[in-house]
């Protein structure tokens, strides 16, 4: 449950539910665009930096060894976390996902022990 670590330990939520389009103009000036099939959720988590390295190393070490073509089944966006994600009606259960890490940041260990990361995590649905 590396994936699920970073999204409970996040400081940062973006999550991308814009549908994908593909469009074209025409010689006559005609536009047309259409939906390009299913839309995977695409989750952008930003960690914060200042942890310290022995206590998340085995996180880290989990998530380097899942790389970026393996996926975690079972991701939860937890309410309680997250209520704005849910808007203002508290669900029954938290959404579940099944994601790819796609970008994994670079992470350095500065000031005796903690680690800081280049940028951020993001996380592609699986929905194949």
């Amino acid at each position: 449950m590396s994936f699920q670590w970073v999204i409970d330990n996040c400081e940062q939520l973006s999550i991308n539910r814009v549908q994908t389009a593909g469009s074209t103009t025409s010689r006559d000036g005609k536009y047309r665009a259409v939906q390009r099939g299913a839309n995977p959720y695409i989750f952008t988590v930003k960690l914060p930096d200042g942890p310290r390295w022995s206590d998340i190393y085995t996180y880290i070490e989990a998530i380097e060894a899942k790389g970026n073509y393996t996926a975690e089944t079972g991701v939860q966006i937890k309410y309680s976390k997250f209520p704005w994600f849910y808007g203002n009606v508290a669900p029954g259960s938290n959404d579940t996902y099944d994601l790819i890490c796609v970008q994994m940041p670079n992470w350095n260990i500065f000031a005796r022990d903690q680690v800081a990361w280049s940028g951020a995590f993001i996380f592609v649905e699986d929905i194949v």
